[in-house]
């Protein structure tokens, strides 16, 4: 597993990743998760109901993923 703080190479910051953190996801694969199922059903997804996380902050972290994934060569 990859700790979560990788994604702050492809964009984010600790006022993106901290509200992740608390709300249990450590990890990058973690957080690809949310980002996959916020895909299938964005209004009621795991991402779209984090505390602070309204449209931006989502599109960053799905940046971010989309970036890593690419990077990470999967």
């Amino acid at each position: 597993m990859t700790d979560l703080s990788v994604l702050h190479q492809h964009g984010l910051t600790h006022h993106q990743t901290g509200p992740l953190r608390t709300a249990g996801h450590h990890t990058a694969e973690a957080v690809a998760d949310l980002v996959d199922a916020h895909r299938a059903t964005a209004a009621a997804s795991a991402l779209s109901q984090i505390p602070g996380f309204g449209g931006r902050r989502i599109a960053l972290v799905v940046d971010a993923v989309d970036s890593w994934r690419l990077g990470a060569g999967s």
